[in-house]
Order: structure tokens, then sequence, then C-alpha cells
């Protein structure tokens, strides 16, 4: 089966690289080039099961099946680790064993994926059924032959244990976010741009505000930034950033930009989202701000001990008791961060020390 697998992947790679490098029509010549790219540009879900159980008045138990094809997880694709996963996950009751994915590759690099019991590789088809109870290894070999490179690929649901979020110190902070340790700064251009550094000032992106945006609103102190995937639309980024300005008094100015990686060529712009918009629920200035995409949740945590949660892109905010804060901080001048997983860190910016927002089983 294994060979019939590798025989199959390498005619795939055989035909491509015998076309000859142009195609001869009735009056033109179409070039065919034969490419030396290797990336998965778009990893999606076509069908995932789910089984739900429930229990009749005489204590039958039935389990019914149905097939979402639908409004499932937007997947990120880390080109810089080669690693493809969900920030939302599926519901505890989906079948990972039997998924179905769409999977498309920059100039059409053909897709192999390595068998979970051997170094045997088999080719993609987008009808077969994948197993995805563990991460699963990729590989986009290229059109010319040149190579190939592998992604990792993770789909994540939830546990089907209650749990509970527990804080823990971290002795070793080799791990944590390099967020916890950077600093945003802003600098104004010419009219309609701006700068934005993530280092504290050592490297600096050029930004641009849209049509007609006042750049007095920009923040100036404290500021905040974070990007997440867009649920509604994939290969696409939502953009946030927060701080304190002058002309929004003891309101946050926040900021939004959406980021289609599809189209480069089309440079997003930062739209300011007006505070009246926000009615009663504005995000409060604050010291050390940070911006957070925790669980699939956008928070801002500040020095004012709250944990604030939009679900709107940043329009409104609202204290949440999603989870709170450790109690032996003793101060709130930290710094909030999350790792390439999506897990959450403090900074504690008196003494450095470190935490952890862990997910353990309930004690029953």
């Amino acid at each position: 089966m294994n060979k019939r697998y590798i025989y199959t992947l390498c005619l795939m790679l055989s035909v491509v690289l015998g076309l000859t490098s142009c195609l001869k029509g009735n009056d033109e010549e179409i070039d065919i080039s034969q490419y030396d790219d290797m990336a998965i540009t778009s990893f999606t879900l076509s069908a995932v099961n789910k089984y739900t159980t429930t229990t009749a008045t005489d204590g039958t138990k039935n389990v019914s099946k149905t097939t979402l094809n639908s409004g499932l997880p937007v997947f990120s694709i880390d080109q810089y680790n080669h690693k493809i996963f969900n920030n939302v996950p599926l519901a505890a009751e989906c079948d990972l064993k039997h998924v179905l994915v769409t999977v498309t590759t920059k100039r059409n690099g053909q897709i192999g994926i390595k068998s979970l019991t051997s170094d045997s590789v088999f080719a993609y088809v987008y009808t077969d059924s994948i197993d995805f109870s563990q991460p699963r290894e990729f590989r986009v070999y290229a059109l010319n032959g040149s190579g190939s490179r592998a992604y990792q690929v993770t789909v994540n649901k939830k546990s089907s244990e209650v749990i509970e979020k527990r804080w823990e110190r971290v002795a070793d902070g080799e791990n944590a976010p390099k967020a916890l340790y950077q600093d945003y700064a802003l600098q104004t251009g010419e009219a309609g741009t701006f700068q934005l550094s993530k280092d504290g000032g050592n490297t600096w992106s050029d930004e641009l505000l849209g049509d007609g945006e006042d750049a007095s609103l920009l923040p100036t102190d404290n500021i905040a930034w974070l990007s997440f995937p867009y649920s509604a639309s994939t290969n696409t980024d939502y953009e946030l950033m927060a701080g304190s300005c002058a002309n929004e008094g003891e309101t946050c100015t926040v900021w939004r930009k959406i980021v289609e990686k599809d189209i480069p060529q089309i440079p997003a712009k930062w739209v300011n989202i007006p505070s009246e918009n926000s009615k009663d629920y504005h995000l409060p200035k604050m010291g050390t701000l940070s911006l957070v995409f925790y669980n699939s949740n956008v928070y801002a945590i500040g020095d004012d001990g709250n944990i604030y949660k939009s679900r709107d892109g940043g329009i409104t905010w609202k204290i949440t008791n999603d989870f709170t804060l450790p109690e032996e901080l003793g101060s709130y001048h930290i710094k909030a961060a999350t790792d390439e997983k999506g897990e959450l860190y403090l900074r504690n910016l008196d003494n450095n020390e470190l935490w952890h927002l862990t997910e353990v089983p309930a004690a029953q």
C-alpha cells in the first residue's frame, strides 16, 4: 500500500517535470514554467463529523451524526516555523480521525502527507479523509523537482473534560513569548502615514492611515498592538492598536486594520474606531496596556486589575470573569502576551516574575 502511494506521488511529479517549456496553440505560444516554490498558501476544513449523544427518559442513549461543512474554524499558517493550526478549537464531539481538507499551494506545488506509522509519503487527494487525531506532516514539492518543504498541521478541538484555569509561576522564561519583553512605539510621518515599532524603537514599519483619518487620535503612550486571524476570511489578519491619547480624555484610542495576505500589493490602512461607537463600554486609559488573543477572544489587560473583553473587534469593551489575574502579583504593573500555541503569560514588571495560565481537570 505504501509503495503504491509513493509511486502515485512520484508519477505526479514526473508528469509535471515532463511538460515542455512551452505549448504551441494555433497562433501563440503558452509559457509553462517549472517553478521552485514550496509553500502552502491556504488550508481549510471541508467536512468534519460531529457525534452527539442524547439520553432518553428511559435511560437509552442515542448517538446522532452531523456532518459539518460550514462555519468551521479558520486556520493560521506560520510560514516562518512551517506550522498550520486553528486557534478556534472544534467542538469536543468532533471526529478528528476522518476529516476532509482543502489545501492550496503557491504555483500549484504538489502535496504529500507523511504516514502516521512510517516514513512513507502518499499523495494528497482532497476527497480522501485524513486522520488528524495527532499532528500530521504535509510536504510541498516544487514543480521543478528542486526540493520539498514540510509543514506540521495540527487540528485542535476542545477537551471533553471539565477544566479549570490556574496561574502557575514559570521558573524558566526561555519559552515565554518575546512580546513580554518588547515595547511598542509610534512616530507620525507625513500626512496619512506613521511608523510603528514593536521592539522599543529598534525597527520600524511604515503604516498608512485610511482616507480622512485624524492622525491626532493616534496613541502616544502605553501603546498596545495585536494581530490575530480574521474569522470572516481565510489568509487574512485583523490588527488592533490601542493606547493613551490626549484628545480622547480618559478613554483609550482604538484603531484597526484588516490585512489580506493574498493581495499584498494593496496595503492595509488603519481606521480609527470612534469613541462614540463604544457607547458606555469604552476601554479606559491604563498604564502598561496589553492586548491579547486568547481562546479565540480579544482581551485588554492593564494596571487597574480588571480584564476587558471585546466581542466586536475592539468597538466595545466589557469587564469579564473569563479568568482573573493572580492574587499573588501584589501590583498590576504587568505585561501580557500569548505564545504560538495561544497560551497566556504574564510578566510582573516590578520583579520580572513570569506567570502562565494553565488549564487542568477540575476537581470532582
